[in-house]
């Protein structure tokens, strides 16, 4: 069971998120009376409803039910530091003396019972902890996995195969936003990149970097870092305990022998034990074979069998937003992709260019937060210049208020490709309809952490208006 045996009644606010949807998901499935409050009826908030959750999408406490209105003492409130600091119903509940805990709590709280498997980083973390958790579930290991994306075979982002009761290993995505990563003292932990990001939590670099160190400090028995990060970090410096690095072609664990096609990748796995040759990955992109070399190296460190690792790194299904194919014509593709910081934009337009080098490139690019774009504007506008058109969309604010001469054509004006501009959704979908089709094939691609996701149908149809298909 949770360790909250005293509650009956658990209210989630902001319970559309990635992270709490899958927390609430396990509460439902545990026998807790669940409902919450989320500002939009997005797709995953209409699925947490089709599941029996009750959910609102106003922020009124006339929106609270009355079970939880009634029992205050039986209730757990559950809240996403995303959600803002006005919320009226954060703030009833604050007045009013519920327990109230974080997401992160709650999950730090959940960890202790198990062996947990921590994957951390500014980029490649939900990749990675799916792929964890895929080799876990699919090897029958007790497990579950909270996995910050949809996760294409399964249709979820919680993973499992038993009641709590029953499980064993607990695979979770370290969150470095608000320094909620620092709640898990993990006994396996992976570092995937700590690049600079969250400029609202960390003022500098070097704060981002020691809030990686304590996160690294934390973990109880096995240490696995990607080889840049290590050195960024200088994690020798600071752990004193044995661990490992991995990455593409640097570290203690490396990949050989690589092959790249847009529907897969085949490579070795070059272990400090051994070398696991010609595994198939049915995805694409020189990262996403990083991230495999991680999970699979989890995978051989808790004792699976190679010929398991082998069979469920080539059954893994991808998730949903990672460099997704939404349309493929003869004429045109479209792939969509979670990207949201600069190095990961960089690395999805580069492995792009290599699988398609002889087809045009258009981006098209929702920034995420002001604070992100404030600091990053340049490296985002470097970037996307790896395209030959560049549209880019108002900038999605999520938690965040407007900030003065903070707009997204502070991107575009350091963009240096000449096709570029600055457009709402409606013009978007106009120019993609009447987009030039004499070129000989054309590649799309959509790119952001905000709302662009909810959009990817729309554009796939005017992008069959403007080919005629």
């Amino acid at each position: 069971m949770l360790p909250y045996n005293d509650y009956v009644f658990i209210y989630f606010i902001g319970i559309g998120g990635i992270g709490m949807s899958a927390l609430a998901r396990l509460c439902a499935r545990q026998g807790y009376q669940v409902f919450g409050y989320d500002q939009s009826p997005s797709a995953l908030v209409e699925q947490l409803r089709a599941e029996g959750i009750s959910i609102s999408c106003t922020d009124r406490l006339a929106a609270i039910p009355e079970a939880i209105c009634h029992h205050p003492n039986q209730t757990l409130v559950i809240y996403t530091p995303a959600i803002p600091t006005d919320s009226t119903i954060l703030n009833y509940f604050k007045r009013t003396g519920y327990k109230i805990q974080s997401r992160a709590e709650v999950l730090g709280n959940i960890s202790k019972s198990f062996t947990t498997i921590a994957v951390a980083g500014t980029h490649g973390k939900t990749t990675t902890s799916a792929m964890v958790a895929h080799i876990l579930y699919q090897s029958n290991l007790p497990m579950v996995a909270f996995v910050g994306g949809i996760v294409q075979l399964y249709d979820t982002n919680l993973l499992s195969n038993g009641l709590l009761d029953d499980i064993q290993f607990m695979v979770a995505e370290a969150d470095e936003f608000n320094k909620s990563f620092l709640h898990l003292q993990p006994n396996f932990s992976i570092v995937t990149a700590a690049d600079a990001d969250h400029p609202e939590t960390y003022t500098t670099a070097a704060l981002m970097e020691a809030g990686f160190i304590e996160f690294i400090q934390q973990n109880q028995k096995y240490l696995l870092i990607q080889h840049k990060a290590a050195a960024q970090l200088s994690v020798r410096k600071y752990y004193r305990q044995p661990f490992l690095t991995y990455g593409l072609d640097q570290g203690d664990i490396v990949a050989g022998n690589i092959a790249l096609a847009p529907d897969q990748s085949v490579f070795d796995y070059v272990g400090v034990d051994g070398t696991i040759s010609n595994l198939v990955l049915p995805i694409a992109g020189l990262y996403n074979i990083e991230n495999a070399l991680a999970a699979i190296t989890i995978g051989l460190t808790l004792g699976i069998p190679e010929a398991q690792i082998r069979t469920a790194i080539a059954s893994f299904p991808g998730i949903k937003r990672r460099f997704s194919f939404v349309c493929n014509h003869k004429q045109y593709l479209l792939i969509d992709d979670y990207a949201h910081h600069p190095v990961e934009i960089s690395a999805l337009l580069g492995s792009v260019k290599k699988l398609y080098p002889n087809s045009s490139l258009t981006a098209v690019f929702q920034p995420h937060l002001f604070s992100r774009t404030q600091a990053f504007y340049k490296a985002f506008a470097a970037s996307l210049s790896l395209a030959d058109q560049v549209f880019i969309l108002p900038i999605y604010p999520a938690r965040e208020a407007p900030m003065p001469g903070v707009t997204a054509q502070l991107i575009l004006d350091a963009v240096s490709c000449k096709r570029k501009a600055l457009v709402t959704m409606d013009g978007l979908l106009n120019a993609l309809a009447t987009c030039d089709t004499r070129q000989a094939h054309q590649v799309f691609l959509t790119i952001g952490a905000g709302d662009i996701g909810e959009g990817v149908a729309a554009i796939a149809a005017a992008l069959q208006k403007g080919f005629g298909d």
